[in-house]
């Protein structure tokens, strides 16, 4: 690593004198030992994470499970609605001596005791159960509510208590998982847009708990050589119900079927879990998994007779008494399948004695909690910019060299970050040329105009990345992450360069193949789209971190060190002196268990220098010192020229803190 070695001003005086000794000829130069200024700043300090949060990792379960009518049979009691099968006597025959309760009533009531105790621990597990036999109805939270996940109080218990008396009749897998995904990828959607820094913390967890196999299956092709079987379970199913599948007016009928088309075909069950889990790459969800559980009561189903051919399956070619066995073969093949897809596990009870056991609770359902780590520590000089030989001046940070806004050509204003007052940067709109925009005497659409008299437009920066309101929109970055796209770089860095802001590449890419990553340029100062090498060698800002405290309440303390700072010499401003140095750091914090992907909460500090050689040098010094405090959140940051009083240095303004 590039270091300088410094000498005390007192021992470079001394060295001088000896070489000065060495020929008359240098002895007759006089040197201006304050021509001699030292030009690098370094920044230190320390700065703190937050302390872990568990309530901020929400877990949201959703509990699909199966109310078909065969549910008395796998797991008595039950009752239906406008049907007396439950009551008939072959159905009641099988009920266990003592058993008042279904197994699966038992264990929902479990899990959310499980998840109450979670929660008054300071967890945040929200539940949503969707009960399915022909349609999903009777959902809780109930469909009248505004959300569709709610966390688990005492209510729900009469809820699930009054499940086992409301059984159905299908067994209608596709609008199951159908709803599961509406409601996951809605609330995805909701969450994007109120409270996206949520989602990489967010485990969706989908449990679907059933005793049989679809029901009905239809298929739109009704002449096919071969159909799926138990042994090939993977082809086209036939109709289970030919008249249901093709009649034109049917009873209990399917929500968004059509006749003659197909249904609960193997493909359209998977598409559902497929689209499922590809929302977590889609959204940047922390985890979407899908677990299963099958509850099948072989002697139970055997027991039942006749009267559960038509229930559990007819299978052409198995004889009658292997039935059973057919419909357990052909739900676990499908339901292994979901679980294999989901991520998830799957589980199966076989027998009275296992399904009275049946527990939800071991399932995976923790959440991200953990302490909050450094994701990275970024400083960004707001009044200069990396040449090819040096840093050049840029006395108002818009990006554009102060050699450029004097130049008749753009003429752009040197102490205004936006010239034309139309809420877009300079260097935004210097940069995108060739897409139109003009920097100067041009106010731009695709912006806004500041001298509107209704006060419409105000040059917002509502996340306080360093991006207009109306560059954000332009860029499509999200108005309420600093990042948008979690890779550790404000998204005000990445479009300063053309880089996207919205693809989390910059660690993985060379835009300019001078073997720096666009990542190190960006951090070091310098130009991730020119090969400059050899500035960043001499020029890069280089950092050293250590973690220097752990405090009792989780949150951790990092000093840092920022050396190779170059200082420059802006222009004097109005009312303000000469060669003030504005400089931006940006910390990052996120979850220890997700780094990687998670957002980040950015704070920012801030800093004054002055160079003005060949006299003026503030902080005689190199260093300048940051405390934990220094650090604020980056909601509305206002810049070091609006809020000099926030910076540490001594100020344009005057004033030191």
């Amino acid at each position: 690593m590039h270091r300088l070695v410094r000498l005390p001003l007192f021992a470079a005086g001394l060295l001088a004198a000896g070489l000065l000794s060495c020929s008359d000829s240098m002895l007759e130069s006089k040197v201006d030992p304050l021509s001699q200024l030292d030009d690098r700043l370094t920044l230190q300090g320390r700065v703190c994470t937050r302390p872990p949060s568990p309530s901020g990792f929400p877990v949201k379960v959703v509990v699909v499970i199966d109310e078909s009518g065969s549910m008395c049979v796998s797991d008595p009691p039950g009752a239906q609605l406008d049907s007396g099968f439950c009551q008939r006597a072959e159905v009641q025959a099988i009920i266990p001596p003592g058993v008042t309760e279904p197994a699966r009533v038992r264990a929902l009531k479990r899990l959310v005791a499980q998840f109450r105790e979670v929660n008054a621990q300071g967890g945040n597990v929200q539940v949503s159960v969707a009960p399915f036999e022909t349609n999903v109805r009777n959902v809780w939270p109930p469909s009248t509510a505004s959300e569709r996940f709610a966390r688990p109080d005492t209510n729900i218990d009469s809820y699930i208590e009054g499940l086992q008396s409301q059984l159905g009749k299908g067994t209608d897998y596709q609008g199951a998982l159908s709803y599961a995904y509406g409601i996951i990828a809605s609330d995805i959607q909701k969450v994007s847009t109120e409270n996206p820094e949520l989602l990489p913390r967010t485990r969706y967890v989908v449990v679907f708990l059933t005793d049989g196999t679809p029901y009905p299956r239809c298929s739109a092709t009704d002449n096919l050589s071969v159909y799926a079987s138990p042994d090939n379970p993977d082809l086209t199913w036939a109709d289970s119900i030919v008249s249901f599948c093709n009649a034109t007016n049917t009873t209990d009928q399917i929500d968004g079927f059509e006749i003659g088309t197909d249904r609960n075909q193997n493909y359209q069950l998977f598409s559902y879990v497929r689209r499922l889990m590809e929302l977590k790459d889609q959204y940047n969800v922390g985890d979407v998994r899908m677990h299963t559980v099958l509850l099948f009561n072989q002697e139970a189903v055997r027991a039942c007779g006749p009267i559960c051919q038509e229930i559990y399956g007819i299978y052409p070619g198995v004889p009658q008494a292997q039935y059973p066995e057919a419909a357990k073969k052909i739900a676990s093949w499908l339901l292994k399948r979901f679980a294999e897809m989901g991520n998830g596990v799957y589980q199966e009870f076989n027998d009275t004695s296992e399904i009275s056991n049946l527990g939800l609770g071991a399932l995976d359902y923790s959440s991200f909690a953990s302490r909050n780590v450094m994701k990275n520590l970024v400083v960004e000089s707001l009044s200069s910019l990396p040449s090819l030989e040096a840093r050049i001046v840029d006395s108002d940070g818009d990006g554009v060299p102060d050699e450029q806004d004097n130049a008749t050509a753009l003429k752009t204003n040197t102490f205004l970050r936006d010239s034309d007052g139309d809420c877009l940067n300079d260097g935004f709109e210097t940069r995108r040329a060739d897409q139109g925009f003009k920097a100067a005497n041009h106010r731009d659409a695709r912006g806004c105009d500041v001298r509107n008299a209704d006060g419409t437009c105000q040059c917002r920066d509502t996340d306080g990345d360093g991006l207009y309101q109306s560059e954000e929109n332009y860029l499509r970055t999200r108005s309420q992450l600093v990042d948008s796209d979690g890779d550790g770089m404000p998204d005000s860095l990445e479009a300063r360069w053309g880089l996207d802001p919205l693809t989390p590449n910059v660690a993985g890419l060379d835009t300019d193949g001078d073997g720096i990553p666009d990542d190190m340029e960006l951090r070091s100062g310098s130009d991730p789209t020119r090969r400059d090498k050899a500035f960043f060698d001499k020029y890069g800002y280089q950092y050293e971190t250590r973690i220097a405290e752990v405090r009792p309440d989780g949150s951790i303390c990092y000093d840092f060190t920022i050396t190779n700072l170059q200082l420059v010499s802006p222009q004097e401003r109005s009312g303000s002196r000469q060669g003030f140095n504005a400089f931006s750091v940006w910390f990052a914090e996120a979850p220890e268990s997700g780094v990687a992907t998670d957002y980040g909460v950015w704070t920012n500090a801030c800093a004054w220098a002055q160079y003005a050689p060949p006299s003026v040098r503030v902080p005689v010094g190199p260093e300048l010192t940051f405390a934990p405090n220094d650090f604020i959140s980056t909601s509305n940051l206002p810049s070091p020229w609006d809020d000099q009083d926030r910076c540490i240095g001594t100020r344009p303004s005057g004033g030191t803190r």
